[in-house]
This record gives C-alpha cells, structure tokens and sequence, in this order.
C-alpha cells in the first residue's frame, strides 16, 4: 500500500482561500485513500476538523521559514512517504537524500504579476523558494488554465509544462445558515475576501456610492495586511471575519455577489456563490472569467463606472439574476472536492517512487 504525506504545517491560520484548500483537499484524500495509508504534517496539533484514520507528524513550530528550512527537510526523507503533496506553501529549497517525489500546489501568481498588492514578506519567501521547488517537483498543480498560462510564461522552465497539470478547486463545505448579523436585512450586495488592495474594495465601494437608493454593500473579510484604513461610504458595513454559519447566512440571503477582483488564481468565493444560486458580478482579469463563464457579469475591475453599471444591471433586472443563478448553479456542479481529490490521488500515485 503506498503510503502518502500531505504538508499542512502552514492550515493552523485562520480560513481563506488557501486553507480551505489545503484543509478540503486532505478531507477528500482522506475519504479515498486506504485507511493509514496518508500520513498529515501538521503545526503542534492536528488541523481542527479534519477527522479520519491517518497518522498524524507535528512539528513544534507555527513559523514557515523554521518548518520549511529546518524541520521537514529530514522528517519527509524519512517518513518512508513514495510521494508528498505541498498544497499550501512550496517544499522545502533544499531536500535532503532520501525525500520523497513532491506534488506543489500553486495557487497563483500574484507576487510576481501584481507585486504591489502583495506583502513584502511573502514577494521575499516566494521569490526564494518557489524557483527551485518548481525544477525540483515531480509534478505541479494549479486551480486553473490562467494560472497555469502564468505560471509557464513567468517561469519558462525545461520541463515544466510536461509536469503541469490544471486541478480545479470544489466549493467552500458551509454549515445550514445561521441568524444574519443584528440589523441586517435580506436583499444586500454581498462582497467576501480579506481586505487587502488586490480585493478592489475601494473601487466596489465608490461604485456602489453612485447608485442611488441601493441596498447596503456588506464585506465580509478580515482586516489584510497594509493596515490601510478600510472601505467604507455611505451603506457600506464592514463585518469583519464571519463563522461559518454566518458566512452561509450572508451568501442565502443577499441579492448579489459582487467580486470585481483584481486578479484571482482561482476565484473560491464566486464558486461558493454560484454553488448557491447567487448571481455575481467579477472582474474581467485573472481565472475569474474562465470560472465564470456564461454564469456571472464580467466588468472591467479598474473602472468604477463599469462596476456601478454591472452592479446596477444585476439590482434592476430580475431576469437577469434569474439566468445567471441558474447557469451558476449547473456550472459549479461541476467542481468538486472529491473530483479534485481523485485528480491529485491519481498524481501522486503517478509519481510514487
């Protein structure tokens, strides 16, 4: 029975994109894969939630640099592991005699496209180790044809294109939806992710500003890393970090998902929407139209006039919203975690040593 590591040192931080998939993926590898046949790495304990019969590696370090640099480069030689998955930060540069066939997970491009909007600290890290660890991987997943097309043209590798494969994601697993915040009503403009420049919250919110008489725009994020003061205007409410069940309370009860992001690798949240018959409103850059396709309102992200027209085509037209609830729904239906589960089962499988 082959035996299979999976790297989740880095999913003790709280849920975003990259956690969920990190976090989903394991989930589904677990319900697939032979029993104790995965071995998970984990940060101090083992990851909330993720239930299952696999044997459980700690390291005693939150710190990515110390678990990528000094802990997993002699623990993955030797686990006995015929291949490992890195879904969440690239492995370790510098691997040791004996280390297994990895499988990296890259998520997108955003340090090297769109650096500005990126912390410093993780321009540096990746900068540093993704390089090596794309010429070292036996095989490299991405969530998307964009960001497959990106990471080919950013890093025109011998051999990268032959081990890269395009793996998409499966919607955010939510709980019944709870109570709405106080003083919240159905029918407003939904926008969820952290609030970082890359968000585009500022344009959303002038957009917004310019419609008259529209339902409030709710943003439900935490506080990103610049420190910048937070969107705000006229109808605006700021939610901060939501639990679960009133994540999925936000997503049943609002008109519309508004998502004009300025560059996505996959795009979650609209996949969450669509799952759930919202009608949304994206950005024309990164994989955000290839996961739309015909089920949402494509706008260019850098207008705010294009913003505002979308946002008020889709609170004006019924029809409209009807349709594209409607396409959404049938074309998340085709995303999956068990799907992504059984696609990276078979990678690792194919790579085993």
């Amino acid at each position: 029975m082959a035996r299979f590591g999976v790297d989740l040192t880095a999913a003790w931080r709280p849920r975003v994109g990259m956690v969920t998939l990190a976090v989903e993926l394991t989930r589904a590898l677990l319900g697939l894969a032979p029993s104790r046949s995965l071995v998970v790495f984990s940060s101090r304990e083992r990851v909330p939630g993720l239930d299952g019969d696999y044997e459980a590696v700690f390291s005693p370090h939150r710190n990515e640099l110390a678990n990528k640099f000094l802990w997993l480069p002699p623990v993955e030689a030797l686990s006995s592991l015929d291949a490992i998955l890195y879904p969440f930060w690239p492995q370790p540069p510098i691997r040791r005699r004996g280390a297994p066939p990895a499988v990296l997970f890259v998520h997108d491009l955003a340090f090297r496209l769109r650096p500005d909007e990126v912390p410093w600290q993780q321009r540096a890290y990746l900068g540093t180790v993704l390089p090596p660890a794309l010429r070292s991987a036996a095989a490299v997943l991405a969530p998307s044809l964009a960001t497959a097309d990106d990471l080919l043209a950013v890093f025109p590798l011998p051999g990268l294109e032959a081990r890269l494969r395009v793996v998409g994601e499966g919607p955010t697993p939510l709980p019944p939806p709870g109570a709405l915040p106080p003083g919240l009503e159905p029918g407003f403009v939904l926008a969820v992710g952290t609030l970082e420049p890359r968000k585009n919250y500022d344009r959303l919110a002038a957009a917004h500003a310019a419609l008259a008489g529209a339902p409030p725009l709710v943003i439900a994020g935490r506080p990103g890393w610049t420190g910048d003061a937070p969107p705000g205007g006229p109808g605006v409410r700021l939610l901060g970090h939501v639990d679960d069940a009133t994540l999925a309370a936000l997503y049943a009860n609002a008109s519309l998902l508004a998502f004009p992001s300025l560059y996505e690798g996959f795009g979650l949240p609209l996949l969450d929407a669509m799952s759930r018959g919202l009608p949304a409103l994206v950005g024309d850059r990164g994989a955000l139209p290839e996961l739309a396709g015909e089920a949402a309102l494509v706008v260019d992200p850098e207008s705010i006039e294009a913003i505002a027209g979308g946002l008020r085509r889709l609170l004006a037209e019924a029809p409209l919203r009807r349709r594209l609830a409607a396409a959404g729904k049938k074309r998340a239906a085709g995303f999956s975690w068990a799907a992504t589960a059984q696609q990276v089962l078979d990678t690792l499988a194919a790579i085993s040593k």
